[in-house]
């Protein structure tokens, strides 16, 4: 069993936080596509726009792994990416959210 992650989000932008964590899901699956046809250009591009993103939804961590993500694909790193992918998708599947604050 997942140890649950409860990230507290600013109750304002939580309507938008399960569209977000969607959208990441899908970069998991995005990124090991671009790796199966060593498209690190592809991954660059997924992998910063996590790193831009992250922090402002409440993420930290989501944009701690897209930074590494996009250092992996200016290295052409696939270990590292495989790696680092894998780590945002337990990540995503372990994060419980918790609105705060607001009204």
């Amino acid at each position: 069993m997942l140890d649950k992650n409860i990230i507290a989000v600013d109750a304002q932008i939580a309507a938008l936080v399960p569209r977000f964590l969607g959208n990441r899901a899908a970069d998991v699956d995005k990124i090991r596509a671009a790796l199966a046809g060593a498209d690190f250009e592809a991954v660059r591009v997924a992998a910063h726009g996590m790193k831009g993103s992250g922090g402002g939804y409440g993420f930290p961590e989501i944009s701690r792994l897209g930074a590494a993500m996009e250092e992996g694909a200016l290295r052409r790193d696939a270990a590292a990416i495989s790696a680092l992918v894998t780590s945002l998708e337990t990540y995503l599947a372990s994060i419980e959210i918790r609105a705060e604050g607001g009204e």
